[in-house]
């Protein structure tokens, strides 16, 4: 009997000591014992103090609280660019403990993250920077003996100084540490054209898309890339998202320059509900970038022509345009009458630098300096990585790379202007093999077609644009008339027949001064099109002031079919995807 006790008694002693925590490899505890939200994305603009206090009192309901929160926040003030090398900017971890604002500092943290960081100490940079101090007071109400460590994020810090620092994090904090990404959302734009932003910021935020970050419309990529890293090695990457509001909504009055705010935590656990499947798009019209355009940009800057479009453009995955001429290394000189375009290969730069990524050479005008301009043009826009569709002329060998794909979309372009043309027969061929390689991506085809400065579409516009859309086109963007013209279902798939200018020098006609722009947001079972109207001066596109734009959007509407007329004036077309 006695035995048997003993057995019994041994077996409870083994089975306790399995169930008890374990130190993990990385000197954390077992999660199950650990605060359950590894990381954390906060606005820090006051305005948005509701969502920012949903979030801590969000944060502050499970058990045990964390014993450190990590705050990263944009350097807002530059404090870093007063060093020669790229810092961290952080608090004292020398001087034994100390607080800020009443929240007392893991100054031991800070001493082990020293040792392998580039961080400085500048007491004064963070008390300054309303990234920290703004989230603060919350920190200080909801959690009454947690330790903060305060990181001033640089514009200027690469990826792998990120990650280093991150994984230093991750092996020498306490299992109870959170990391707190302090990070506004697309600046400076309109609602519609911010919320176009946030679809691609909160995909890559979520699928952990880690080449993408440095491209999405925020105040701090690398702060967001950081608590995304963090929450991948704490194992917690299932993603919620508690509000994503704009300015405007906090505000009784529209306004022409909004932020957008998301809150969202990552708790532990795989990423169960992983982000949308969704592409974003910016199709542009025509860009002459030679002649008057060329002169200003010699007087001011290479970057002239997208310095009032580029936050626009900023934060997208691909933007397309019709490059309306050669790259050569020997340009024409200016002539106000000069019809035979031709661009300096600098302009690659600007191009590159605006994020434009997606070219289309089927136009009239490629071909202006001959076979060998167009084969300089191709090597100039590989040289700099910028993706081309559509040629001029179009042999045979040309067929297999007539189109350009991402993982979802699928892009084509012909030209319908004299001297070159392509036939209908084989753009109609050309479409229908596409489209059978690419069974469920949604295709977009540029035409370059019409008279110029014609405000309507032809009738053997609309009778091709039909027989696109039959062969498998899901969406038609037109060019070369250099004003904007109407849109149109077909199908249930939309026709812009024409763009109008997006960079371009003459500007006679009030038409011409402006233009459109399309974001395109493309999903698995639907794709919305966002209108961005254009208005043009001195070689320079910029969106249009919200009055302006409705007025626009008015006009064009009239333009248009009954059926879509309400849809345009609000600026926004849903079409379901069929395939």
């Amino acid at each position: 009997m006695k035995k048997n006790r003993l057995i019994i008694f041994t077996i409870l002693m083994v089975l306790l000591s399995i169930s008890q925590p374990v130190m993990a490899i990385n000197g954390t505890n077992d999660p199950g014992n650990s605060f359950p939200i590894a990381a954390g994305v906060v606005p820090h603009h006051l305005l948005a103090k509701e969502i920012i206090a949903d979030f801590f009192s969000y944060i502050s309901q499970d058990k045990p609280h964390p014993d450190t929160i990590i705050i990263l926040s944009p350097d807002h003030f530059n404090s870093a660019s007063l060093e020669e090398e790229t810092f961290f900017i952080t608090v004292s971890w020398e001087s034994g403990p100390s607080e800020i604002k009443g929240i007392p500092v893991d100054t031991s943290l800070l001493q082990k993250l020293a040792l392998e960081n580039n961080l400085i100490s500048s007491n004064s940079a963070i008390t300054l920077d309303f990234g920290i101090t703004n989230l603060l007071p919350f920190l200080k109400s909801y959690f009454n003996q947690v330790k903060v460590v305060p990181i001033l994020v640089p514009g200027n810090i690469t990826r792998n100084k990120v990650a280093h620092l991150v994984e230093s994090i991750d092996r020498l904090s306490s299992p109870n540490t959170m990391m707190i990404a302090s990070v506004d959302f697309s600046h400076y734009l309109p609602s519609e054209v911010a919320s176009f932003h946030d679809q691609k910021s909160i995909r890559v935020l979520s699928n952990f898309e880690e080449e993408h970050f440095e491209n999405i419309e925020v105040d701090s990529w690398a702060a967001l890339y950081a608590v995304r890293l963090y929450a991948r090695l704490r194992e917690s990457e299932n993603p919620l998202i508690i509000a994503h509001k704009n300015s405007t909504d906090f505000l009784p009055f529209p306004q022409e320059e909004t932020t957008s705010y998301f809150s969202v935590v990552f708790q532990r656990g795989e990423a169960i509900n992983k982000g949308r499947e969704v592409e974003t798009i910016l199709l542009a019209g025509d860009m002459m970038l030679g002649r008057g355009v060329a002169e200003l940009s010699k007087q001011n800057s290479i970057y002239y022509p997208f310095q009032k479009i580029r936050p626009l453009l900023r934060g997208v995955d691909v933007v397309f345009a019709n490059l309306e001429g050669p790259i050569v290394e020997n340009p024409a000189e200016f002539s106000s009458n000069e019809l035979n375009f031709t661009f300096s290969p600098e302009v690659l730069e600007a191009m590159q630098g605006s994020q434009i990524n997606l070219v289309s050479l089927a136009n009239n005008h490629l071909m202006d300096r001959g076979e060998e301009g167009l084969k300089e043009t191709r090597d100039w826009l590989e040289q700099y990585q910028i993706n081309v569709i559509g040629y001029p002329l179009f042999p045979e060998e040309e067929r297999q790379n007539s189109s350009w794909a991402t993982e979802h979309s699928v892009f084509l372009a012909f030209n319908r202007v004299l001297p070159l043309v392509h036939f209908q027969k084989e753009i109609i061929q050309e479409v229908e093999r596409v489209k059978k390689d690419n069974p469920q991506k949604f295709m977009i085809v540029s035409m370059h077609w019409r008279k110029e400065y014609q405000t309507v579409s032809s009738s053997a516009q609309r009778q091709l644009a039909r027989q696109l859309i039959a062969a498998g086109a899901d969406l038609i963007v037109g060019h070369h008339p250099h004003v904007v013209q109407e849109i149109e279902m077909i199908e249930g798939k939309p026709v812009f027949y024409s763009l109008g200018n997006f960079i371009f020098d003459y500007q006679s006609m009030p038409e011409t001064r402006e233009g459109l722009m399309v974001g395109l947001t493309v999903e698995p079972d639907r794709v919305t099109c966002r209108l961005f109207p254009l208005q043009h001066h001195l070689g320079q596109p910029e969106l249009m002031r919200q009055r302006e734009a409705e007025i626009f959007l008015q006009n064009l509407a009239g333009k248009c079919d009954q059926s879509l007329q309400e849809e345009i004036e609000k600026g926004i077309i849903e079409m379901k995807r069929t395939n």
